[in-house]
């Protein structure tokens, strides 16, 4: 049927089509090589697939039968590499068809994994461009093809580059599907298969556990299906993939975000090499991860809860398994970090539940699951976390009712308990009983002990806080239960009970402060310290610093403390000495105290001072305690019930039922009520004396507080009959007790005192006359006089009393010495002050009696006597408490009757009597008044001060005063009244000019605290405001002295000072203080003989004893010592300290006035600040502690005030680090480490190397405090720098800029070991800490740390390697490498190498280079070759350039003397070689080869070898591309001789492994490398060096027997001519091995060796050989001619040519030689053994030679036959063993080519054969007659060998007779 001329045009394009097919198809059949297949598929198989698109049915079969056809072929043979890279373009182009990318990916599947290595990774890219917008089932295939390349990809070296690496963090969906596909594959176990089938269960809303049993955890079906594959991996290569994906994640590829969850997985991996790198990159990254971030905390959860939607409305297929126990423990610690986290509280409640009660739960896990809970009681948003509040509580408690064997979890959740609690306080108090919970905490306290104890006690103080929003109700529940746990036998239970009662209710609050009253008497010291604390702590503090206290009020505590005495039964009242009492006198002693701080704070808002007798605010007190009376009076009147119910009476009435237990507290307590309200409440005890009484009569402390208490009820009794009649009872006290009689005088001088006092206000004409005062005065005063020991002191205490109420009833003097006088009293007085036999207390009193006498009588007569007799007390004593009562005793002279001392304490203020009188105004009208009279003292001192006087320093005499005064206008009446003794003035001028001047400590002292105590009390007084300007002078004088007393009392004098002066003085002390604090202003001091430079015992004793305390101790000292310029020195060390104590000085007085001139000393505070940082830090205490107090005066906020004045501080510190003065280096270390502490290093800004270096100084200090506190300033120093570099920025740059040279140049390079150490420790740490930014520092940080490698060693490790053996040497140098390559520096050195770009190379090459050149150090040099290794492995393109230069320094290297230092260096060279030119290479191995063919050393061998082996090792490649010039050489070297005892000295071993690695085989190596090895035999050959030589030899030996048959002409020709050139000359040793390889040619040669012709001579070579080997057979040494002989006749033998006559020759003289005949030779030359052994070696091979030349030539047989038997058989019972056999052997020769034997029977009757049987005979007769050898097997085996061989042959003769005759020999020999 004909076509249309249509159909038949479109099919001709279809035929052509399928006729290329099969063109193609024919092709690809035809290729009969793997080779020509490969090429056949690269041109056509991408063409092919494209055919697929064709639409055409005809053609796309016909292109499936021939990729049907390449599958076969190409399936199994994987060498076959595919066009992946074609096809992975056309798999991309987004036109192509599904046919064509379908098969095109089943090719690049089929492809890609054969491909070179580094060709995948190449490709990679592409690949992860493929995976955008395919199908799943194709971003499966591709990603399971890439996930092993990974491990191969090689990362840029900045993180920028890095970041853009795949450009993977611009496309999110490919970078989603990347990282989910790797968490997939990090979630797989090892050994996990596919599933094959998984069908969904039918009813999977009941469905419990795991949504798909069976997949891994993490995992679901769809993820478990497409991580297996189509094939497994093996879990060895799972391993790889995983840690390639783990390092692919670290790269920093990826955003953090996406990477942080696979490594958490990853860390969690059973393998250690995949947790270990996951947990490595974790820690570094963790500062980049944010786990607040909302999908990474999705993903995490999701991970550990797995899929959170419900299961009906998720595919089956994508349902994920919950995390399993690993993955969640490793979870947990970042679920910890995420406060975010705790947000999503629904599932943060399930992961709680999960990790508690969980199927796979642990111990850990729990733990891990309630510490989850603490967190998210900390930090979740409170609104978010309540819904599931409850739930989590209850979960809680759970933990705790159920889990009673754990107990850190148990520790845990009561920990979590509170914390949720506080979060959401409506939690603790759920419960229908609020306290319920609670209880149960409080009950746990007795159940539980050890930790779990711990965790409930701290859980308790946590909620307490919550108890606060109790209701009332339960508040009061709460008092109940808590009182009756303060008194429980528990001691958690009451510590518990009194925490709760301090910090749940307010300090008002009453029942509160009742339970911490009853715990102030616990038996517990910790508990009673803590009630009293909570009882007694302020609420909060004014603007001065002056606390504020709230007590509840007093009225409403008294009536509670009654209402639970009343409450508590009778017969639980305690009997303490026969006294019942409701609670323990302690705790009623606390209550009292504390009844009395409520009334102090409620009537002044002040504390009541502890331990003091008398109120310190009385008069308020008292006008409150009146108020209180007042108002219960008027309440009275209103409702008489109420009259009972008196709070101040019931207070009395609690006190006493205390004092009547004997409690000197409660006297104290009704003392100090009654005292201050006496007129409301003394009515009470007037009928009640005898009461009192009762404790006088008991004495001691009860006595004197009774006596108080009953001198105060008597005082008050206005009738004078009444008053005696009261006192009367206690002067009767002969019969009593001491004790009792004490208290009986102390009763009557309290008394008196009051009754006086009253009399005084009264009407003072009343006293006079009194006959009762004055005999019970005239009865005081003689037993004072009387000297009556027991009784002084009480007596002088009530003498005091009475006279500073009225003047003594006394004369001044009697004439009768009998009667008291105030004389005689006043004597006695001194008397007994001066006497320091007596008791300081007795003193004490009666220097305040003497000054008492003044103040009672207004002109007293002995004013000036008291005053000068205190004065005296100046020198005679240093004890302070007497100089203080002394201070006070002279005011109280001066003032008279207007001393404070006359006022009754308990009524008036320190203003006298009228400023306190009792009257209805209320506290602000007082407070008034005081403002008014103050300000109006204020303006009178200003007023009456003018200018100031002379310094107090210089002499001032009293006219000199006067003329001040008189220019300031001041009358004559007022001059004359200024110098009347005993006054005011007086005194001040006395103290001022007399004593304070003085030299004597004592003086000084003395004065010093009288003028304190003048000051003070007299500061208002017009007369102290002329001398304010003389009194500051003096102190600041005082402030210089040694006595920490003195210069107290100065500081505290200054403020005093400071106080009464007008604002223009306070200005120049400040600056004069200021002057002495920053100038170190030194007090001029006046040196006499009795000066006292040091205070006792602060140099230790002279030789004779003595304190050196004086001048004149000092010089006789020095005398002593012969000595006397010592002087000098302690002079200067006086001085040295007056200095150092001036600022202490200046210290005390500076603190005084910095609270009071804070804004004053603003201006000065840039000076004054550095120098008290840095003072305060000073090591010496008393320097250290007032400089700290004066910090803490003028700094409110040190962080802020140290900010605003670094620099000034930095830079004192500074600039005194290098001090004369080691007190001030210390300190200066010290505070400059705290100043580092407080505040970052960046604030030094450009003084941080200043500071290092500095610091490397102080460091070697002499002094070894100062070297410890440099130590640790270093130490903090190094941290902070450390912690700046942490972060990258700007100030971490600026950082190492600034401490990396420092710690290069002089640190790791200084003597002082701890210096370096100090700067190896923070070297590593910085250049760890500062990464990437150490780059421009590599040039001088890489040979630096270098160099310290060195360093590091002892010096003794270096002497001792000198002194070792060569091989013990090599031992040891390995070692001290191995050890460098462990340490931090080496650890350091390995960090920072990855960081070196093409920038630095130039300089850290160099300086590599330097090291390994000119460092002379074993482990430097190891390590720059160590660096160069690495460098070839991070960066070799830009490395290329420097390549050279580097091999130039290592090639130097290998000729080093120390081996180690050879074979790092041969190691380096052989990494090296990658990134060298080809010419390079060919000069190393050019150079290697004339190192080992020209010098002699073994080393220089050994050196190459170990370079080339490293070649070999490291860098095959190039090794093979260099082959022909290096194998022969190694060639040559493997044929080297190695020593008798088994040594290599030129490591022929190594040149033997050379050569097999690099080589099919010897043969087929020598025949690929022919050529160039004759040619380097020939330089060989022709070297000076015998042993070269000799391998050379060698060398030809062995191409001989491997190549010889195969050698051309010319090559033969070649070889010859060198053999023959090299055995010219004389003898040497080694020679004979070259007649060996000549030989050896010879032999291996024959076919070419019979006709081949010399080329010059036209002579056959095997001629010239035989010539040769002849003339080098006659030579004389021996072991030469063993190996020449043998040679000849090896090729006589192998050529059948007859030179027997010229063998002969050279042999007979040998064997004809008989050994008696030898022996005799030996006589006058005694050979060696070696010698000796020698010489029958050459016998012995000339019986052989003999055999192997015998011709087969009838001629020379008949010649030599018989000479030859004969010799043999007159040699053969002379010669050994050996050679006796070798005979044998050589008659077999002899006798096998004979022509008698060929030619038999016709010679039998030649005339020779009867001698040669015979002599033959006669040999094997005496070689069988031997004994001793005899029944040798070997012998006789090798005899009846030979001779049956040839009776054998003999028997098939044809002759008869013959055959006759050889059965005759052939049945002896068998038979015998």
């Amino acid at each position: 049927m004909a076509h249309s001329p249509s159909s038949s045009s479109s099919e001709l394009p279809v035929q052509d089509e399928l006729l290329l097919i099969e063109r193609v198809f024919i092709r690809i059949g035809s290729a009969s090589t793997d080779e020509a297949l490969e090429a056949e598929l690269n041109k056509f198989l991408p063409p092919i697939i494209l055919k697929l698109a064709s639409p055409v049915e005809a053609v796309r079969k016909k292109v499936m039968e021939l990729l049907i056809h390449i599958n076969r072929r190409v399936k199994d043979l994987k060498q076959i590499q595919l066009p992946v890279e074609p096809l992975l373009t056309q798999y991309q182009d987004p036109s192509a068809t599904s046919f064509v990318t379908n098969f095109s990916i089943i090719y690049i599947k089929m492809g890609y994994p054969r491909l070179d290595v580094n060709k995948q990774v190449e490709l990679l890219p592409t690949i992860i461009n493929c995976l955008e917008g395919k199908p799943q089932q194709h971003q499966e295939s591709l990603l399971h093809l890439i996930m092993p390349v990974f491990a191969h990809l090689k990362f840029p070296e900045t993180p920028e580059k890095t970041a853009s690496l795949f450009t993977l963090r611009e496309r999110e969906n490919i970078s989603k599907l990347l990282v989910d596909f790797m968490q997939d594959v990090l979630l797989l176990p090892y050994g996990a298969t596919p599933l094959t089938h998984q069908r969904p269960p039918d009813n999977r809303e009941q469905q419990d556990g795991p949504p798909v049993p069976g997949v891994p955890a993490g995992m679901s079906i769809s993820s478990f299906k497409r991580v297996c594959g189509e094939v497994t991996w093996k879990p060895e290569e799972l391993e790889n993939i995983k840690v390639s994906i783990v390092k692919f994640l670290s790269s920093e590829v990826l955003s953090p975000a996406s990477v942080a969850l696979p490594l958490i997985v990853a860390s969690s991996d059973t393998r250690f090499s995949v947790a270990n790198a996951a947990d490595m990159s974790l820690r570094r990254l963790d500062t980049t991860f944010d786990f607040n971030n909302g999908a990474v905390i999705a993903a995490i959860y999701v991970l550990f809860l797995g899929t959170l939607t419900p299961k009906d409305k998720t595919p089956f297929e994508k349902f994920k398994n919950p995390a399993n126990t690993r993955i969640r423990l490793k979870l947990m610690p970042f679920l910890l970090k995420s406060k975010e986290a705790t947000n999503y509280a629904p599932l943060a409640l399930k992961v709680f539940y999960e990790c508690v009660w969980g199927p796979y739960s642990n111990s850990k896990l729990k733990q891990q699951g309630v510490t989850f809970l603490h967190h998210i009681s900390f930090t979740a948003n409170k609104e978010k976390l309540m819904p599931v509040g409850s739930l989590l509580f209850n979960g809680v408690v759970k933990v705790i009712e159920e889990e009673r064997n754990d107990a850190r979890l148990r520790s845990l959740a009561y920990g979590a308990l509170a914390k949720l609690s506080l979060k959401l306080p409506n939690l603790l108090i759920s419960h229908t009983s609020q306290l319920h919970y609670l209880q149960t905490l409080m009950d746990a306290l007795v159940k539980e002990e050890g930790d779990v104890l711990l965790a409930v006690q701290e859980a308790l103080s946590m909620v307490a806080p919550v108890c606060k929003q109790l209701t009332p109700t339960s508040q009061d529940q709460l008092c109940i239960l808590l009182s009756e746990h303060v008194l429980h036998q528990n001691p958690q239970l009451r510590r518990t009970a009194v925490h709760y009662a301090g910090s749940v209710f307010s300090s008002d609050h009453v029942a509160s402060r009742f339970i911490l009253m009853l715990a102030t008497g616990d038996s517990q010291d910790d508990i009673r310290l803590e009630a009293r604390r909570q009882l007694y702590k302020s609420i909060s503090e004014d603007k001065d610093g002056t606390p504020r206290f709230q007590t509840p009020p007093f009225t409403a505590m008294v009536e509670y403390v009654i209402e639970r005495v009343n409450a508590l039964p009778k017969t639980k009242w305690l009997d303490v000495v026969n006294q019942p009492v409701p609670f323990t006198v302690t705790v009623m002693e606390q209550i009292l105290l504390y009844l009395e701080h409520c009334i102090s704070v409620e009537a002044s808002e002040k504390k009541r001072a502890d331990g003091q007798l008398y109120w310190e605010n009385s008069p308020l007190i008292g006008k409150f305690i009146a108020k209180i009376i007042e108002q219960h009076r008027g309440e009275a009147l209103e409702n008489p019930e109420k009259a009972e119910s008196n709070p101040l009476g019931r207070y009395i009435g609690f006190a006493e039922i205390a004092a009547n237990a004997w409690s000197a507290l409660a006297l104290e307590s009704i003392l100090r009520v009654v005292a201050v309200a006496p007129k409301q409440l003394v009515g009470k005890y007037s009928g009640r004396m005898d009461w009192i009484k009762k404790y006088i009569i008991r004495g001691g402390h009860y006595g004197e507080v009774a006596a108080h208490l009953f001198g105060l009820v008597a005082g008050q009794f206005e009738d004078e009959q009444q008053f005696v009649k009261a006192v009367q009872p206690i002067l009767k006290i002969k019969d009593l007790r001491i004790e009792s009689q004490e208290s009986c005088i102390l009763a009557q001088g309290h008394s008196f005192c009051y009754k006086l006092y009253a009399l005084r206000k009264k009407d003072p004409m009343l006293m006079k006359n009194w006959a009762f005062y004055e005999s019970v005065v005239f009865n005081l005063v003689k037993m004072i006089v009387s000297d009556l020991k027991t009784l002084q002191l009480s007596c002088l205490i009530a003498l005091g009393e009475i006279a500073r109420q009225a003047p003594l009833p006394l004369p001044v003097e009697d004439e009768n010495d009998e009667k008291p006088s105030l004389m005689k009293l006043l004597l006695t007085l001194q008397s007994i002050y001066c006497n320091k036999k007596l008791s300081s207390k007795v003193r004490e009193q009666a220097i305040m009696t003497s000054g008492y006498l003044c103040v009672g009588h207004h002109d007293f007569p002995l004013k000036v006597e008291v005053t000068e007799g205190l004065l005296g007390l100046a020198k005679e004593t240093n004890e302070v408490e007497i100089h203080f009562a002394v201070g006070e005793a002279l005011t109280d002279c001066v003032l008279g009757p207007d001393s404070p001392s006359a006022r009754n304490a308990w009524i008036e203020g320190e203003g006298g009597a009228e400023e306190m009188q009792w009257t209805e105004q209320s506290k602000d009208d007082e407070f008034s008044v005081c403002e008014e009279k103050e300000k109006d003292s204020i303006e009178m001192m200003e007023k009456d001060q003018k200018s100031p006087m002379p310094s107090s320093s210089e002499p001032m005499e009293t006219d000199d005063v006067l003329d001040v005064e008189s220019e300031e206008g001041v009358k004559s009446e007022d001059r004359e009244a200024s110098a009347v003794k005993g006054s005011l003035e007086w005194l001040l001028l006395q103290l001022l000019q007399n004593y304070i001047p003085q030299s004597h400590p004592s003086c000084r002292q003395a004065s010093c605290i009288w003028l304190l105590a003048v000051l003070k009390r007299c500061r208002t007084k017009s007369t102290m405001q002329k001398y304010l300007p003389n009194i500051q002078q003096a102190f600041m004088d005082l402030l210089g002295e040694n006595n920490d007393l003195i210069q107290d009392a100065a500081s505290k004098g200054l403020g005093v000072v400071y106080e009464c002066c007008s604002e223009e003085t306070r200005q120049s002390m400040v600056e004069g203080l200021v002057r002495t604090l920053t100038e170190g202003k030194k007090p001029t001091l006046t040196v006499t003989s009795d000066t006292q430079i040091f205070q006792e015992g602060e140099l230790g004793k002279a030789p004779s004893g003595s304190q050196l305390s004086t001048y004149k101790e000092l010089c006789s000292l020095a005398t002593d010592l012969n000595q006397p310029e010592l002087i000098y020195k302690f002079m200067n060390l006086a001085n040295h300290n007056a200095i150092w104590n001036s600022k202490k000085g200046a210290a005390f007085g500076f603190s005084t006035l910095a609270t009071q001139a804070g804004a004053q000393l603003e201006p000065y505070l840039p000076q004054i600040i550095p120098k008290l940082y840095r003072y305060q830090h000073d090591p010496t205490p008393r320097i250290q502690q007032p400089m700290a107090v004066i910090w803490n005066s003028l700094v409110k906020d040190n962080s802020k005030t140290i900010c605003k004045y670094y620099e000034p501080i930095l830079l004192d510190i500074l600039s005194n680090l290098t001090h004369t003065t080691w007190r001030v280096r210390e300190s200066c270390c010290i505070a400059l480490s705290d100043l580092l502490r407080r505040q970052s290093v960046t604030e030094a800004g450009n003084h941080i190397s200043e500071i290092w270096k500095t610091l490397f100084r102080v460091r070697d200090d002499i002094k070894e405090s100062v070297r410890l506190a440099a130590e640790k300033t270093l130490q903090t120093l190094s941290k902070s720098c450390i912690k700046v570099c942490d972060t990258p920025g700007h100030e971490s740059k600026k950082i190492l800029e600034e401490v990396l040279p420092v710690l290069l140049t002089i640190g790791i390079t200084s003597s002082v070991s701890e210096v370096r150490a100090v700067s190896i420790q923070t070297l590593v740490k910085l250049c760890r800490s500062g990464g990437a930014m150490v780059r421009p520092h590599l040039g001088t940080l890489v040979p630096a740390l270098l160099e310290a490698l060195s360093g590091l060693e002892h010096q003794a490790i270096t002497y001792t390697a000198v002194r070792m053996d060569d091989e013990s040497r090599e031992k040891l140098d390995m070692a001290r490498v191995a050890a460098a390559k462990s340490t931090p520096i080496m650890d350091t050195l390995n960090y920072v190498l990855q960081f070196i770009d093409e920038e630095v190379l130039e300089m850290v090459v160099g300086g590599v280079i330097d090291v390994l050149k000119r460092s002379i150090g074993l482990s430097s040099r190891a390590g720059a070759a160590h660096v160069v290794v690495t460098l070839t492995h991070t960066c070799p393109g830009p490395l290329e350039k420097y390549t050279g230069k580097i091999l130039t320094a290592l090639v130097n290297g290998l000729g080093d003397r120390n081996s180690v230092v050879r074979k790092v260096f041969a190691n380096a060279i052989g990494n090296l070689v990658k990134t060298a030119k080809v010419s390079s290479i060919d000069k190393l191995l050019a150079k290697l080869q004339s190192w080992y063919l020209e010098k002699e050393e073994d080393s220089a061998k050994v050196s190459a070898a170990l370079a080339l082996r490293s070649m070999h090792l490291q860098n095959g490649d190039v090794m093979k591309n260099h082959a022909s010039n290096a194998m022969p050489l190694v060639f040559l070297a493997m044929h080297a001789q190695k020593n008798i005892d088994g040594t290599d000295p030129t490591g022929v071993e190594i040149w033997e492994e050379i050569w097999t690695e690099n080589t099919p085989g010897t043969e087929a190596g020598v025949r690929l490398y022919l050529n160039e090895i004759i040619s380097i035999c020939d330089l060989a050959l022709q070297s000076s060096n015998w042993a070269t030589k000799a391998q050379a030899g060698k060398a030809f030996s062995t191409v001989s027997k491997k190549l010889g048959p195969t050698l051309t002409e010319d090559q033969t020709r070649r070889l010859f001519s060198l053999l023959f050139q090299g055995l010219q000359g004389r003898t040497w040793a080694g020679k004979e091995e070259i007649v060996g390889a000549l030989s050896d040619f010879a032999l291996s040669t024959k076919s070419l060796l019979s006709y081949l012709k010399d080329t010059e001579t036209d002579e056959l070579l095997l001629d010239k050989v035989i010539s040769v080997l002849t003339r080098e057979a006659k030579k004389e040494k021996m072991d030469y001619k063993i190996r020449s002989i043998k040679a000849l006749t090896q090729v006589l033998s192998a050529y059948r040519i007859d030179r027997f006559e010229e063998v002969f020759e050279i042999c007979l003289p040998y064997l004809s030689l008989d050994k008696e005949r030898m022996e005799d030779a030996d006589t006058d030359t005694q050979r060696s053994s070696k010698e000796e052994s020698l010489r029958w070696d050459l016998v012995d091979e000339m019986v052989h030679s003999l055999g192997r030349a015998w011709p087969a030539t009838k001629e020379t047989q008949e010649k030599f036959s018989e000479q030859v038997v004969e010799m043999l058989s007159t040699s053969v019972t002379r010669v050994t063993r050996k050679t006796q056999l070798s005979i044998v052997g050589a008659l077999r020769s002899f006798w096998a080519e004979h022509f008698m034997l060929k030619g038999l029977p016709e010679t039998l009757d030649h005339v020779l054969l009867g001698a040669l049987l015979h002599y033959t005979c006669k040999i094997f007769n005496y070689c069988l007659g031997v004994a001793k050898f005899y029944r040798s097997s070997v012998l006789v085996s090798r005899v009846r060998t030979d001779l049956l061989s040839s009776v054998e042959e003999a028997k098939r003769d044809t002759q008869p007779d013959v055959q006759a005759l050889a059965s005759s020999v052939y049945k002896i020999l068998i038979e015998g």
